[in-house]
C-alpha cells in the first residue's frame, strides 16, 4: 500500500481520474470511455517501462510489460456488450511483440506459443510473431461474454515469461477501468503508466 499512500489524499479530494489506488478501480489516461455509444478506446504499449527499468540499479530488467504491468498485476475491466478498440504500440527497443485476448491460463498450462485459434472473439494482432519496434496495430471487438481473460503477447515464450495482464468483462458496469494488484507489483519496480 506504500506505493499509493500519497495518492489516498488526492482520491479523498475527488481527484480520482487517472489515480491508482491498490485494488480500487481507476480510469488511467490510456482508457477513454464513451458510455453513450457503449465504446471504450484503450491504448496499450508493450515494454512501456523498459527504459526506466534499465536506469535503476538492482531491479529486474528481464520483465516485458504492457503499460508498465505484467504477470497479472493489473486487470482492465470493461462493461459487457461494449465495443472495445485497442491501439497497440510496440514500444520495445529490442523485441517484436503482439497482443491477443485469450482465456485464463494457469502457469503450468501456458502454451509455449499462442496460435490464432487461442484468441477469444478473434482478437489478436497480426502477424502472430509480433510487430516490429515502434509499429502500431489496432484490435476491435465486442466484449461479448462476462468473465476473466488475459491480454497476452503471443510471441514465442512471452506468455510464459509473464507478458500478460488481466482483462475482465463485467455486467452492470458503467465504464471501463483498471485495477492494480498491489500484492503482485514489486515495490522496487517503477510505477505503471498513469
Amino acid at each position: 500500500m506504500a506505493r499509493f499512500a500519497h495518492l489516498a489524499l488526492a482520491f479523498a479530494l475527488g481527484l480520482s481520474p487517472g489515480i491508482a489506488l491498490a485494488g480500487e478501480p481507476f480510469v488511467p489516461s490510456w482508457i477513454k470511455n464513451d458510455p453513450a455509444a457503449k465504446k471504450v478506446a484503450i491504448e496499450i504499449v508493450a515494454d512501456w517501462n523498459q527504459i526506466e527499468r534499465y536506469r535503476r540499479d538492482n531491479i529486474r530488467t528481464d520483465i516485458i510489460d504492457f503499460n508498465g504491468y505484467w504477470g497479472g498485476n493489473l486487470t482492465i475491466i470493461v462493461p459487457e456488450d461494449w465495443s472495445v478498440q485497442i491501439d497497440f504500440i510496440n514500444g520495445s527497443s529490442n523485441f517484436w511483440h503482439g497482443l491477443m485476448v485469450t482465456r485464463v491460463y494457469a502457469q503450468s498450462e501456458m502454451p509455449v506459443k499462442l496460435k490464432a485459434e487461442d484468441a477469444i472473439w478473434g482478437a489478436y494482432t497480426t502477424p502472430l510473431e509480433g510487430i516490429k519496434i515502434n509499429e502500431k496495430r489496432q484490435l476491435s471487438f465486442v466484449a461479448q461474454q462476462t468473465g476473466s481473460y488475459f491480454l497476452a503477447c503471443p510471441r514465442q515464450t512471452h506468455l510464459m515469461d509473464g507478458h500478460w495482464i488481466g482483462f475482465e468483462v463485467r455486467s452492470e458496469l458503467e465504464r471501463a477501468a483498471a485495477i492494480v494488484h498491489e500484492d503482485q507489483f514489486p515495490q522496487e519496480q517503477p510505477p505503471g503508466r498513469p
